[in-house]
């Protein structure tokens, strides 16, 4: 039998790296679908300001929708084929099939899984557009008429500190959210 506090560790490991995965899926997808949207984005730290599609710290309900969906899938997806869910029943031998996980519990774990990956991808979005609009430089090129990642000969600087880049905003926003996730796995699970 597994002791309780090994137990623990597996269950914070295991939302940590749901929240992680789901973070990144709901930035890649606020940023991709979110420029669908046909109303400009808003500045997260100035939500009257309307900014340039592609600004960092810009959000827009399609992005944050993006991001919500995004991380419920990866969240989804790892409930299910986790070890314990279907990937038990595989090569689909009958007797680990009766001796697998309840059905309540396999339900269980992909609702908890599912609700850590619309946290992750949720709240992950909104700490990288935070980070993002404030110690990221974000740069206007005026020959393109786009937000450009990098200064160049045509940029003006247009927020931003600079502090950061794109990469070192997704590293820290995805570091946040694994760790979100492992401090509240025990009160999580305990409430759900």
């Amino acid at each position: 039998t597994t002791s309780p506090g090994a137990a623990l560790l597996g269950d914070r490991m295991t939302l940590a790296y749901v929240a992680f995965f789901s973070c990144c899926a709901g930035d890649t997808w606020a940023s991709e679908l979110g420029v669908l949207s046909k109303s400009l984005p808003r500045l997260i730290i100035k939500p009257w300001k309307k900014v340039p599609p592609g600004t960092n710290g810009g959000i827009s309900l399609v992005g944050l929708g993006a991001s919500a969906a995004g991380g419920m899938l990866m969240g989804s997806l790892h409930g299910i084929f986790v070890p314990g869910g279907i990937a038990s029943f595989l090569p689909f031998n009958w007797q680990s099939v009766l001796s697998a996980i309840s059905l309540s519990q396999f339900r269980r774990e992909v609702l908890v899984l599912t609700f850590v990956g619309f946290v992750g991808g949720f709240g992950g979005s909104l700490v990288d557009s935070l980070l993002g609009a404030t110690v990221q430089a974000t740069f206007y090129d005026e020959e393109t008429k786009k937000i450009a990642k990098r200064p160049g000969p045509t940029t003006t600087k247009v927020g931003g500190c600079g502090f950061l880049s794109n990469e070192m905003v997704n590293v820290v926003s995805t570091a946040i959210s694994a760790l979100v996730a492992a401090l509240v796995a025990q009160p999580l699970l305990n409430w759900i």
